[in-house]
C-alpha cells in the first residue's frame, strides 16, 4: 500500500488568519523547524502497516 501523505503549502495564504507565520517573531524557533522538516526526504520513510508503535 502506498503512503499518502498530505502536502502542506506554508505559502498559501489562509482567510483567518492571513499567515501565520505572522503571529511568530522573527528568530523564532518554529521558523527553523519548517526549514528543517522542508529539507526532509520523507520518499524514504516507511509506514507502519499494522497500526501499531
Amino acid at each position: 500500500m502506498a503512503a499518502k501523505f498530505v502536502l502542506v503549502d506554508h505559502d498559501t495564504p489562509l482567510l483567518m488568519p492571513p499567515d501565520l507565520r505572522e503571529w511568530v517573531p522573527e528568530g523564532h524557533l518554529v521558523h527553523f523547524i519548517m526549514d528543517a522538516v522542508r529539507l526532509l526526504d520523507v520518499g524514504q520513510a516507511r509506514v507502519n502497516e499494522r497500526g501499531t508503535g
